[in-house]
Order: structure tokens, then C-alpha cells, then sequence
């Protein structure tokens, strides 16, 4: 399937730069000001968008420590688990990504990668700040986004030296311990970190049948290491960054309507505790070119995850192990500095993603119901984003997007012995 996208010039693009220039004399005491995001704060289109960025201080405020807590301090997003961390549903003024999983018009990055589906809830680790644009971001981001983009920027090894461990703990014997050490390898030229998390969330739900009275948490360990190749004096710098997070959780864990406050599932007798395990493997190779009018991006990403999933259904057991794999490659320039009268932005967009799910319903004397399916996709997309700054608070933007959109679905499986499917 082709796919073409014109976002015409808009009268929207004279009227928000005015309104946001009003809005920022009333709040520059508490606004935070990054770079880091896919656009400067000149860069095409950026007046134009509705943004909010949070500082790491504010988020830590709130106690945001994981990607479902950052309604707390971004109004308007709400993040809902579905009864499991895997599928997670996110509605941004109104626009949600349950109608469609495997493209969420609400797409979660991290330093620039958009992360899988199944990962969008996942722990914090050394944030820098977290950006929310609001609106539809298809000229400006590789994978379009029609609802907005939630922007996770984590800090970057420099030639400032850093370590420290820190901790807490609160309720229901849930804790929090971190440890990070930064700083460089070689002055001037080589940079590194790494950082070590545990989180421990338990839950409140209580199995009847087992006597466990903690599901519905999770328990999440995490490490990731960074290296970044930045000479002094020099318009260039690569980076790398690996990362593997495993989490294990007591979800799927459901109690009945009509008995929400007693917080007892509502399963059949003698059912086991649910569980599932979810491990994700990240690396990512980046680099940056900077010259006096335009900064050139290059990230190349690979995701690995694994999960498997059990929970009692009726008299049914449910075994749902899946893999996925994702490689994302995007190419984008734009252009830089303050005082411009036009500013643009160009990319090359590629992802791939590979999915592989095998399904057991079980009864406790037989197999019921068994199935497997496969799902591959790949977008191949490029965009161009341009603001035309007639005055000091007038301008024009437009922008436009050309993708290219496949995808294939094989499925096969057997019920009571009796197969079905492809």
C-alpha cells in the first residue's frame, strides 16, 4: 500500500506561534529549553507544535519512575496498562492508540528510537528530560504519529565526571535502588556510562486459590551502557548504546465487577498465579555532523524481546510465549541557528519489524486449543517540514510525506486436534 501525505500551509501556523509567545512571558520561570529533541528550538515547524517538556528534577518530584506514571506530570496523556504492561493503550487529547497496536497514533521514543509496541511501558533510567508533542508529527519524526510523540531524552556521558547510588521504598514492600557512573574514558575524545536499576512494584490483588496476595506488580532489572565518540574541536561525533532490561510481572490478574474494593481474582479453584516475563535487548549506533547552517542525524537501532505469558482463564490454562525484532534506520538533516527566515527539516525513514506468537489453551486433561501466527511489516517513508518566519510572531509552516507501507500475516493452529489456518 502507497501512502501520501500533504499537510497544506495552514492558517493554524499564524495564529500558534502568537498564542505560544503569550503562554511563554507567563510561564519562563518554569519552562525548560532542550536541544535535544528531533527539533531545535528554530527548526522547523517546532513553533508550531504544541510541546510540554519536563525536567529530570520534575519528574522526580512526581515520583515518575516508570513510562505509565508520566501522566502525572504531562496533562492532557493517559496511559492504561489493559490488565498487562504488553498492551498498553495511550490517549492524548482524545486520540488513542487502541485502534491499532502494531502503529499507535501515540508513539513513544528514547533517544530518538521509537520503541516497540510491547515496550512503551518501561522503567525510567537517567532521564535528561522527557518532551510531549502534541499533534500529528508525520514531517517531522520518521514514524508518523498522528496523535503526538512522547520524546524520552536520556543523559549523555560528557567530559563531567558522575556516580552515584541512590534509593527508596514505599508501600506494599516496593523499593527502588540505582547506581550510574559517567564521565571519560579519554579526555577530549571517548566518553562512557553505565547504569544499573532495579524496581520492584508489587501489586495488591489477592489469589484465592494460592493465597498470594501481591499480584498485578512488577519487578523490573535493568543495565545499559553508553559510549560516545565526541574529539574536542571537531564538527562530528558517534555514539553507541546497548541496553537489556528483563521484567517480571504478576499480571493478567482480573477481579470481578461486582467486587472491585475485596481485590480478589475471579478464577476458577485451584488456578495457579499468573505470571510473565518480558526481556528486551536494545543497541543503537548514532552519529552527528554540525556545520555552521544545518546538523545532519544518523541512527541506526536494533530491539530484541522476548516474553512469555501464563494466566488462568476459566478452567483454562493460558500459555502465550512471543518474540519480536525491530530495526530502525532514519537519516535526518535540519537546519540550525536562531534568526533564520526559512527553516526546513529532511529525512529518510526505514523500520522492520518481525513478529512471531504461539498460543496454548489448555485444559487440565487435554490440549484444547493451540495456535502460532507470524507478522512482518516494513515503512519506508520520507518527509520535509518547512516554517517561513514572516515576522517575530507570524509564521508560515507547511510540510509534506511520502510512505510506503507492507505487511503480511500467516497464521495456522489446531483445535482439538483438528488444524486450522494457512
Amino acid at each position: 500500500m502507497k501512502m501520501t501525505r500533504l499537510y497544506p500551509l495552514a492558517l493554524g501556523g499564524l495564529l500558534l506561534p502568537a498564542i505560544a509567545n503569550a503562554q511563554t512571558s507567563q510561564q519562563d520561570e518554569s519552562t525548560l529549553v532542550v536541544t535535544a529533541s528531533k527539533q531545535s528550538s528554530r527548526s522547523a515547524s517546532a513553533n508550531n507544535v504544541s510541546s510540554t517538556v519536563v525536567s529530570a528534577p520534575e519528574l522526580s518530584d512526581a515520583g515518575v519512575t516508570a513510562s505509565d506514571k508520566l501522566p502525572r506530570v504531562l496533562p492532557g496523556l493517559n496511559i492504561e496498562n489493559s490488565g498487562n504492561m504488553l498492551f498498553s493503550t495511550i490517549s492524548l487529547r482524545g486520540v488513542s492508540s487502541a485502534q491499532d497496536f502494531y502503529n499507535p497514533a501515540v508513539t513513544l521514543y528514547v533517544d530518538g528510537v521509537p520503541q516497540l509496541s510491547t515496550n512503551t511501558i518501561q522503567a525510567l533510567t537517567d532521564v535528561q528530560s522527557v518532551e510531549l508533542l502534541r499533534g500529528p508529527q508525520g514531517t517531522l519524526y520518521g514514524k508518523s504519529a498522528q496523535g503526538g510523540i512522547i520524546n524520552i531524552v536520556t543523559q549523555q556521558p560528557d567530559s563531567t565526571p558522575r556516580g552515584y547510588i541512590e534509593g527508596g521504598v514505599s508501600s506494599r514492600d516496593s523499593y527502588r535502588s540505582k547506581f550510574n557512573l559517567s564521565g571519560p574514558i579519554q579526555d577530549g575524545l571517548l566518553y562512557g556510562s553505565v547504569t544499573l536499576l532495579r524496581q520492584v512494584d508489587d501489586g495488591d490483588m489477592i489469589n484465592p486459590a494460592t493465597g498470594s496476595d501481591d499480584l498485578g506488580g512488577t519487578r523490573a532489572s535493568i543495565g545499559n551502557v553508553k559510549l560516545r565518540l565526541a574529539p574536542d574541536d571537531q564538527p562530528w561525533e558517534m555514539g553507541f548504546a546497548a541496553s537489556r532490561e528483563c521484567t517480571r510481572a504478576t499480571q493478567d490478574a482480573y477481579v470481578g465487577w461486582n467486587d472491585i474494593k475485596g481485590r480478589k481474582l475471579s478464577i476458577s479453584d485451584g488456578s495457579p498465579d499468573p505470571y510473565m516475563r518480558r526481556c528486551t535487548d536494545s543497541q543503537t549506533l548514532s552519529g552527528k555532523y554540525t556545520t555552521d547552517d544545518w546538523v545532519f542525524n544518523l541512527i541506526s537501532a536494533w530491539q530484541q524481546q522476548h516474553y512469555s505469558r501464563t494466566f488462568p482463564s476459566g478452567s483454562l490454562i493460558v500459555n502465550m510465549p512471543q518474540r519480536w525484532n525491530q530495526d530502525v534506520q532514519e537519516l535526518r538533516t535540519a537546519t540550525l541557528g536562531d534568526a533564520r527566515t526559512v527553516d526546513m527539516v529532511f529525512g529518510l525513514y526505514r523500520q522492520n519489524t518481525r513478529e512471531k506468537l504461539n498460543s496454548a489453551y489448555d485444559m487440565p486433561t487435554m490440549p484444547y486449543l493451540s495456535s502460532t501466527g507470524y507478522t512482518t511489516a516494513e515503512t519506508l517513508a520520507a518527509y520535509s517540514d518547512l516554517t517561513w518566519h514572516l515576522t517575530d510572531r507570524f509564521d508560515i509552516g507547511g510540510g509534506v510525506r511520502f510512505s510506503h507501507d507492507k505487511s503480511s500475516t500467516q497464521y495456522h493452529g489446531s483445535m482439538l486436534g483438528n488444524p486450522f489456518g494457512d
